[in-house]
């Protein structure tokens, strides 16, 4: 496929309601959007590392800069492109900046998913009739009651798991308010690498006492040692997120069994093509993965739902309220619908404990058997997405909204 043109475009979403990233709260998000066009074909991407580097070392503005400055120049040189991993052998040279490579890697996919007239999560391996399963995030907030009240409404709305961004000040004793309030609710803690086993061991150990589903992110992310010397210490499942951003850290946790559970994002790892990689690498080893998902619009949260119709994503994928977030929105959104829970057991994983009811009625801690869109915890229904049929993404951006609010712009033809 001979590229024909590349567009980018840095653009302000202001926000009707406030999100919080990082512990930071957002107003507005500046996203980075490109374009490729192909004989008649439009594929785009999006990545939103954040406003500033404030969870990654990437935001934004340098993003945009760095695909202006150095990748497009490179891709101009050999535009003539078959597949991700030759759009990854132009950058080789380029360190890091995981997410400014991404965009090339997700706008190509979605093309090539369009030439082939097939949806994207088709291509990419997917299984178009999966139900996408969601969970919510939940992070420190200024009041509790506010936060047990949209705890409390996203438990009613049917969202299978929820999780709680775990703080210095917001920590075991909101975890045990909420499982105290909901003792079957599926709950992911997400530390983002904010604790150390050295000065941390007492609350690191605490949380196998309140049975959650996974523990995100407990050390930081190049400790995948003391990783493994945890996961081999408590029943909680760990899952790896900011630790892997590529798929050589995927096979160095993988060999130290470093983990349970990795969290995929397209724009973290550079693109659907790594993603895939470390999914397919993680299958091999029985590590199941969730796909994670921060604040975007509905061209990058296609391929989080894309993504997460591969077999080995066993655990519901983020969701944001983007019909409340968003007050401009430049494709569709995929909107959640409550179904009734199917009855579809796979293979037990290790290291799974859930809370269940015995035939007395007492709480009491089981290994369980986790179901692929099913909820292990007896719920009726529960919230879905369904994936579309429509090739590529689904549909065509808003060219003119996203012209409209692009603070920056750039476009060449190779």
């Amino acid at each position: 496929m001979k590229i024909d043109q590349i567009n980018i475009y840095l653009v302000r979403f202001p926000l009707a309601k406030p999100y919080t990233m990082a512990d930071i709260r957002l107003d507005y998000f500046d996203t980075v959007l490109l374009r490729l066009r192909s004989d008649g074909l439009d594929g785009w991407g999006e990545v939103f590392p954040g406003n500033e580097p404030t969870l990654t070392a990437a935001w934004s503005s340098e993003v945009y800069e760095c695909v202006r400055e150095c990748l497009i120049p490179r891709f101009v040189k050999s535009p003539n492109i078959d597949s991700g991993e030759q759009i990854s052998n132009l950058f080789q040279d380029i360190k890091g900046n995981r997410h400014a490579k991404a965009l090339f890697d997700l706008a190509w996919w979605d093309m090539y998913s369009q030439s082939k007239h097939e949806p994207l999560h088709k291509t990419l391996g997917g299984n178009p009739e999966k139900e996408i399963e969601l969970g919510l995030s939940f992070d420190r907030f200024e009041s509790p009651d506010e936060f047990l009240d949209d705890v409390k409404r996203a438990v009613s709305d049917g969202f299978k798991r929820i999780t709680l961004k775990i703080r210095p000040g917001w920590d075991l004793q909101v975890l045990g308010a909420v499982r105290n309030d909901y003792p079957t609710q599926m709950i992911q803690c997400d530390v983002e690498g904010s604790l150390s086993l050295e000065r941390h061991s007492d609350t690191i150990y605490r949380f196998d006492d309140f049975l959650p589903a996974l523990l995100e992110q407990p050390l930081s992310s190049s400790e995948f040692v003391g990783h493994a010397m945890l996961q081999d210490s408590i029943r909680t499942p760990i899952c790896l997120d900011e630790s892997i951003t590529m798929p050589h850290q995927a096979e160095i946790a993988l060999d130290l069994r470093s983990a349970g559970t990795f969290c995929l994002k397209p724009g973290k790892v550079g693109g659907l093509t790594d993603a895939k990689t470390i999914h397919n690498m993680a299958q091999s080893s029985e590590v199941d993965c969730y796909v994670g998902a921060d604040m975007m619009t509905s061209i990058g949260y296609r391929f989080v739902a894309a993504l997460s119709s591969l077999p080995y994503v066993m655990r519901p994928t983020d969701y944001v309220r983007f019909e409340e977030h968003l007050t401009n929105d430049p494709g569709i959104p995929l909107k959640p619908i409550l179904k009734p829970e199917p009855a579809k057991p796979t293979k037990h994983h290790p290291n799974r404990f859930e809370v269940h009811p015995n035939e007395n009625g007492e709480m009491v801690e089981e290994r369980v058997i986790p179901y692929e869109g099913a909820n292990i915890l007896g719920q009726e229904k529960r919230l879905v997405i369904e994936l579309w049929n429509e090739s590529g993404i689904g549909f065509e951006p808003n060219l003119e909204m996203i012209e409209h609010l692009a603070l920056r712009r750039y476009n060449t033809s190779p």
